[in-house]
Order: C-alpha cells, then structure tokens, then sequence
C-alpha cells in the first residue's frame, strides 16, 4: 500500500511514532518509499532503537545541520542517534524490519531534533517517540513518549492482535498501568472497546502529543483472523475528533 499517502505525510514533515504494535516497522516502510520516491529521510530515536547494519548511520548527540546535508547528499537515508548505548536481546534484533545488530542506541533529546527540522524544513523525519518492548499495546508510563515539540503528526500506533489476549506482559506493555485506565482488572481479555478506550485516552495514545500535531491512528494486523476487529475499532474512533484519520495495514502479508 502506499503508506506515505494513508498516513497523509508529506515531504519536510516531523513524523513522530507511539503506542506498540508495529511502530518501527512502519517507521521503516516509510523511509523505504519516501527514498523510491526520490526524497531525502532521517530515522532517528528518542527513545532506543536497535542498530541497522546496513545503513548509513551517524551517531552524536550534537548533530550539525551541515554535517547531516553532506551525508543526505551522499545517501538519500540517515539513521540518526545520540550514540551507541546497552546490549539488546539478539532475538528481538533478528525481528527487527531491518537487518539489525544486537546493540540499542541512544535517542537524541527531542529539541535536538525539533531545532534540526525547524533548520532543515526539506528533510523528511522519522522519530521513533516511544518503547514497547514488541508488545502489540501500550500505556504509557509518567515519563513517556517523548514527542519533539515540532511534530507535524503522530502516529499512535495499536497491534489488533492483541484483542482476545489476556491484559498482561506477555500482549501489553505497562498492563498495569494499562488496566488502571481502562478500569479493568489485570488479566482481563483485551477487548476491541478497551483499545479504543486506550488509544484516545488522554493518558493513554493521546498523552503528550502537541496540540498542533495532527494525530493519525495505525491499526497492525499481524494475524489475517485480527483483520475482523478492524470495522469495529475504526468506526468507534470516528467521532473523537482529535483524530484526523485511521489506518488499517496488514503486516503479515509480504
């Protein structure tokens, strides 16, 4: 599917990513058209990624503008982090959507990078804002996400895969936290209610995105038997009108 266009992006725009579920992923196919189509691209953290292998990569927690135009001129794509930090789990990096090492890196502080689009307004930017530890939902802790200030959209991003399982570590991360805002018990099952609940809950998907981000929802289906909650989900996110569209993609298709 075109991506860029179902989640309205366009070129120069700071695209920021929440929630669980398929947020790098996404983040990755996005770079991928946005470079197809002749665009310059920079993936960058807040909060931890894992390191590509086979990318141009450039690791400071300084950037200079000039430093980063001169590597966009010799790769059409940057992966941009503060610096190398603590190992990670070498089967969590053997599922990332890029060839990854097992080794996080540091994200950059978000006014690094508001100041860096606000300078380089024809750089596209790809933030992944929030960690999940590949869990298909989320609730945020006190802490996060860590959205730029700048960001012309977020994606809130909600695996539907975890409709059906039980609200716990293994499905969601923070369930705790998670429960308390749906007024559930830990353990219930996941149902389509409870991730709209959780995904235009004010302390939930919608915590700390700024007021003038337009907000687009991405529901991952991973599983094809998730597809069928997909109706039921979208339709009950109409009538907040914090956010301006809702996404299905299917990860699971090649």
């Amino acid at each position: 599917m075109d991506l860029k266009a179902a989640v309205g992006l366009n070129a120069g725009e700071l695209l920021a990513f929440v929630g669980a579920g398929g947020k790098t992923t996404t983040a990755w196919r996005l770079l991928c058209q946005i470079v197809d189509s002749g665009e310059r691209v920079v993936f960058t953290t807040t909060t931890h990624i894992f390191r590509p292998r086979d990318a141009s990569l450039f690791l400071t927690p300084a950037p200079a503008p000039a430093e980063i135009a001169r590597r966009l001129g010799e790769a059409p794509a940057l992966v941009l982090a503060a610096g190398p930090g603590e190992s990670g789990d070498p089967e969590h990096a053997a599922r990332s959507p890029y060839p990854a090492d097992p080794v996080k890196l540091v994200g950059l502080e978000p006014e690094v990078l508001s100041d860096l689009a606000r300078q380089m307004p024809h750089v596209t930017w790809l933030v992944e804002a929030d960690g999940a530890r590949r869990r298909l939902l989320k609730a945020p802790a006190e802490y996060e996400p860590v959205i730029p200030s700048e960001a012309d959209r977020v994606v809130i991003v909600a695996g539907l895969d975890a409709i059906g399982k039980p609200l716990d570590e293994r499905a969601v991360h923070r369930p705790e936290i998670a429960a308390r805002l749906l007024g559930v018990p830990p353990g219930a099952v996941v149902t389509t209610e409870m991730v709209v609940k959780l995904i235009g809950h004010p302390s939930g998907g919608l915590k700390g995105i700024p007021a003038c981000a337009e907000v687009v929802v991405l529901l991952a289906q991973w599983a094809d038997c998730s597809g069928i909650y997909a109706d039921a989900v979208m339709q009950a996110l109409l009538p907040n009108r914090r956010i301006a569209r809702t996404v299905l993609v299917n990860f699971g298709k090649p």
